[in-house]
């Protein structure tokens, strides 16, 4: 998981650089705040739908087209881990791996 959080970071900063736009100029046009953004790109959170929505069409690209390669890159979790078992959500835990949900 943590290779595709990575992947999709660079991604965002890429096309974000294309553009020549700042961190902090881009987080404005989103609506997001610049921490949010570093977490991002960063590979260090893992966003929500709406999230990579706002961030695509903050970008002007489609999700798709932000996602685009990296579905290529690691491997999906187990289903036991999808079902919170390797985190021990059975026991309150909200957060995976100590990634934080933006």
């Amino acid at each position: 998981m943590q290779e595709i959080l990575v992947a999709l970071g660079r991604r965002m900063k890429e096309l974000r650089e294309k553009q020549r736009v700042s961190q902090e100029a881009f987080a404005e046009r989103c609506g997001l705040h610049r921490t949010a953004v570093g977490l991002l790109e960063r590979g260090k959170s893992i966003p929500r739908l709406d999230t990579l929505l706002i961030v695509s069409e903050g970008l002007g690209v489609t999700v798709s087209t932000l996602l685009r390669g990296i579905e290529h890159i690691g491997k999906l979790p187990s289903k036991t881990m999808r079902d919170g078992g390797c985190c021990g959500k059975e026991n309150g835990n909200t957060q995976c791996g100590g990634q934080q949900e933006v």
